[in-house]
């Protein structure tokens, strides 16, 4: 019964948005909206290749392996992978962060072995529990992100319809195959930013279940809401469309602060089927969220 419960706003916030009339034009995989735009129009930008990765980060991504005290060590230029791998400390101080915005520390050992499929140990005392991601040096700070997927509260179900409602305002594919589908959501995040600015992170999907090869839609968006404003506005979005099984799907990882701006950032998983990589979004000085940097693909 509590299982039914907690499935009540989201089931209605979908209902809400089968009827969706949606936008015909030729998808964009990915694109920066402009943060001025309103959410009632299509204000879909021109995509943005990734520059570089931030400096402000330090040299280094970490990524949970199989447990807690196990990463996986992500070179942002896999070409110079063996180079920064040893330049780093025979044991060097890493922070941890988790999506709640805990942080822990621990040592990284030196890493003889120059493949990024390759997990090392962390060592600390106690031993590390849970974490998101982790940074070596840089300046970085972590932001709490708030799951309010599982939440039964109505303020979840209101910002689960804002997902819906700016996803159903993305161009569809070209055949208009997913048009009036509802939407499920598959992960949301709520965090704030330092200037009081509420940021959804949400990754929605729609389907058709065709019994040999079910087809998917998959949506990540970012949305916006000033202390000022009433409700969301879409700021960065990607989508892509393919069989279930092979689709590619972005999943958010956590939220964090860089360099002395304290610029939003935002790390993203992705899925190929056959290889993972990783993305941060960066929120620049102009306000504007922009794919900054995307790793090689690993195929582990």
């Amino acid at each position: 019964m509590n299982a039914f419960r907690r499935s009540i706003p989201w089931v209605l916030a979908s209902l809400a948005l089968a009827c969706e009339r949606s936008n015909r034009s030729k998808p964009v995989d990915t694109a920066a909206s402009p943060r001025s735009a309103s959410p009632s129009t299509d204000s879909t930008a021109v995509a943005r290749a990734p520059s570089a990765w931030d400096p402000s980060a330090g040299p280094i991504l970490l990524i949970p392996a199989d447990s807690a005290n196990r990463a996986f060590v992500i070179v942002p230029d896999s070409a110079a992978r063996a180079t920064v791998l040893s330049g780093l400390p025979r044991s060097a101080l890493v922070s941890l962060f988790g999506r709640s915005g805990s942080v822990q520390s621990a040592e990284l050992p030196s890493i003889s072995d120059a493949s990024s499929c390759q997990a090392v140990g962390l060592q600390s005392a106690p031993p590390p529990h849970a974490w998101s991601v982790g940074f070596l040096g840089g300046v970085v700070a972590p932001i709490r992100a708030d799951s309010i997927e599982s939440s039964t509260s109505p303020d979840s179900a209101s910002l689960a319809a804002s997902a819906f409602h700016l996803a159903s305002m993305l161009p569809n594919d070209s055949a208009g195959r997913f048009t009036g589908l509802p939407f499920v959501a598959r992960g949301m995040w709520r965090f704030t930013l330092p200037n009081g600015s509420v940021v959804l992170a949400a990754n929605v999907i729609r389907q058709i279940n065709q019994e040999a090869t079910p087809l998917q839609e998959r949506t990540f968006l970012l949305a916006e809401r000033l202390p000022s404003d009433t409700g969301f506005t879409m700021v960065y979005h990607e989508r892509s469309y393919g069989e279930e099984e092979t689709i590619e799907s972005g999943d958010f990882m956590a939220a964090v602060a860089l360099g002395s701006n304290r610029n939003a950032a935002v790390i993203l998983s992705r899925d190929f089927g056959d290889a993972t990589a990783f993305s941060l979004i960066e929120r620049g000085d102009d306000g504007q969220w922009r794919l900054r940097w995307t790793s090689a693909r690993r195929h582990c």
